[in-house]
């Protein structure tokens, strides 16, 4: 009763506040977008391989507080969520484990060093002013880590007159976050900044239904979260910019563990990333860039019978990258990267510390916008493992006179052992050798109807040697000899009447263990989102989002399950009630429909929430 009360609410507002009145709005001309993670000097529509700009107006009107939310609808990448609000939340991409999927907030790697992974739980959308995805492995440019692609974010920028800002959402589990922000710039400084606190009571972090059958009673599993993000910038020396750029989240979430004699386990967790990054023009072909930066995580993890687990992890990175346009056709980039990592397990009493330095050189060429090559290299140097050679080819031609556009790439990757996978106790193994792999893909792009129409169609297959794989906590991680994960991504967007859009996403991914020729652990074979989203005059926006996802195999002790496929239904509303004003809402799994995304994990039934704006300069 209470849910079906919950989801009547929501629909009452919706049409509450599209019969309000509409103001117009003058529209504004976007530039294109250079994407960064590239390292080049080019756009999206430049680009020859695999990407996805998710901008700063698509998150917004996603309706997600939630960086992981506005990932599930992204093609090649699987979310899994631990649980409740407050469980650990990783994701994959084309195949690839989280380990392989290099996660980068402005300029920094951010991944935890001794599980190897970013953990996508306590990133908030406040303050981003862009989501880069660049699928297909990334090693020549950013070296390992990146074997299954990149995630670059990257927080706003400061512009014209200052504006600030205040935000409330309240809603289902116990939901309040309350948030405010400022950006602008004066003279040739600029700033943004942002923060944010969410309180959720949440619900049961174990499946309630499987508790009640071993006999025990679900409890709420709360979570806490306090966020900030700055950016400051100035401009020297006609050409010349230096930047500070930061965020820093804590948590804290209380986890049932068991049933029936309950035993709890309590986490905090802290996170902050900072870099420096000072960029010049050297001539005017030459530009010079140099990022110095660091994160920082720690874990603390109490449980009820005594024992705790303090875990550090430091990264440390200088890299200094050099743009040149040689002429009107080549432009092309070169640098060196210095990382170091530190990682630190005070309960499973190990250290460990890691050294790498990288040399990067890539270049491209670029005729009338119809013949596009890049290739790169890259050489790591790393302290613990052989030295490692990586390099990527990407070609692409557009038929201008048909809207269609032909594109491939070539390229090697590499992942080194993380600290667990090394040392930790039982599991860890000191033997272990790098991961190695090659991979390819072949893609299309076409309008159709006059550009109503856009297809996008992509064919990948990534083979992999010495494979690193998790058995259980008491037995050693081990290297498969092969593997391999092939797939195809379609995305269709279609142009409707009434200025409403449809955009469809569905990737199949065949990811098996060759050895064995069993499946990948949590690879799903089909995923498939759908938006329906409507723009009325920059007023009223509305989103129907589907998500589906077939079955899993969940084996996570060696003892394998299959978590069955789902399908949820979101929708999502804002309406700008004036120049100061605007109100939301949305409706989370709105069919309430019980699944799983992890086996024995629990997941969030119908939910409904709403909120306010309230922007003044």
């Amino acid at each position: 009763m209470k849910k079906s009360i919950r989801l009547s609410t929501l629909v009452i507002l919706c049409l509450t506040l599209a019969a309000v009145p509409v103001y117009s709005e003058e529209p504004i001309e976007l530039q294109p977008v250079e994407v960064s993670a590239s390292r080049l000097k080019t756009t999206a529509k430049k680009y020859a391989g695999s990407i996805k700009i998710i901008t700063e107006k698509e998150i917004k009107q996603s309706g997600s507080p939630h960086v992981e939310d506005i990932l599930r609808d992204q093609l090649g990448i699987s979310v899994y969520k631990q649980g409740s609000v407050g469980g650990e939340s990783t994701i994959r991409m084309r195949g690839v484990d989280s380990k392989g999927v290099l996660v980068i907030i402005d300029g920094v790697k951010v991944k935890n060093n001794t599980l190897g992974r970013f953990d996508f739980r306590n990133l908030n959308t406040e303050n981003i002013e862009r989501i880069e995805v660049l699928r297909g492995p990334q090693t020549p440019v950013w070296g390992a880590d990146a074997v299954g692609g990149v995630i670059n974010i990257i927080t706003k920028k400061g512009r014209g007159t200052p504006s600030h800002y205040m935000s409330f959402e309240g809603g289902s589990f116990g939901t309040f976050k309350e948030s405010l922000g400022s950006s602008g710039s004066f003279g040739d400084t600029d700033y943004s900044f942002s923060a944010s606190r969410t309180d959720i009571a949440g619900f049961s972090d174990f499946n309630e239904n499987r508790i009640a059958e071993n006999g025990g009673s679900a409890e709420k599993d709360s979570f806490e979260n306090t966020s900030f993000s700055s950016r400051v910038g100035t401009s020297f020396a006609e050409d010349g910019r230096i930047e500070f750029v930061g965020g820093y989240t804590r948590s804290y979430s209380d986890v049932d563990i068991g049933s029936g004699d309950r035993e709890f386990r309590d986490t905090t967790k802290e996170r902050f990333n900072i870099a420096l990054p000072i960029s010049k023009d050297i001539t005017p072909w030459w530009r010079m860039k140099l990022t110095p930066g660091t994160s920082y995580h720690y874990r603390d993890t109490d449980v009820e019978t005594g024992s705790n687990d303090d875990i550090f992890s430091n990264t440390y990175v200088a890299d200094l990258q050099n743009n040149v346009e040689i002429n009107e056709n080549f432009s092309g980039v070169f640098g060196v990267e210095y990382l170091a990592q530190n990682a630190k397990n005070n309960r499973s009493a190990f250290t460990k510390n890691r050294f790498n330095q990288g040399y990067f050189l890539q270049g491209q060429f670029d005729w009338d916008e119809r013949v596009l090559l890049t290739a790169g290299f890259r050489k790591d140097i790393n302290d613990k493992f052989e030295d490692a050679l990586t390099y990527r080819f990407e070609g692409a031609y557009n038929f201008k006179q048909w809207d269609f556009r032909l594109r491939g790439a070539y390229a090697t990757g590499f992942r080194a052992p993380t600290a667990n996978e090394l040392t930790f106790p039982q599991s860890g193994n000191p033997d272990l050798k790098p991961e190695k792999s090659k991979s390819f893909e072949i893609g299309m792009d076409k309008d159709l109807f006059n550009k109503i129409v856009r297809v996008e169609l992509t064919f990948f297959n990534i083979e992999f040697e010495n494979l690193i794989t998790f058995q259980t906590f008491t037995t050693p991680t081990i290297n498969i000899g092969k593997a391999k994960s092939r797939g195809i991504e379609t995305n269709v967007g279609i142009k409707l009447p009434c200025n409403l859009h449809l955009s469809n996403n569905y990737t199949w991914t065949e990811a098996v263990d060759e050895i064995s020729d069993r499946p990948l652990n949590r690879r799903p074979k089909h995923q498939y989102s759908a938006t329906l989203s409507h723009n009325w005059n920059n007023k009223i926006f509305t989103h129907l989002g589907l998500r589906a996802r077939s079955g899993v195999l969940d084996d996570t002790t060696n003892s394998p399950r299959t978590v069955p496929g789902f399908a949820t239904l979101r929708v999502a509303m804002s309406y700008k009630f004036n120049k100061n004003i605007e109100i939301n809402a949305r409706g989370e799994n709105i069919l309430d429909k019980e699944y799983e995304e992890i086996s024995r994990r629990g997941t969030a039934g119908a939910s409904a929430y709403g909120g306010f704006t309230y922007t003044f300069k």
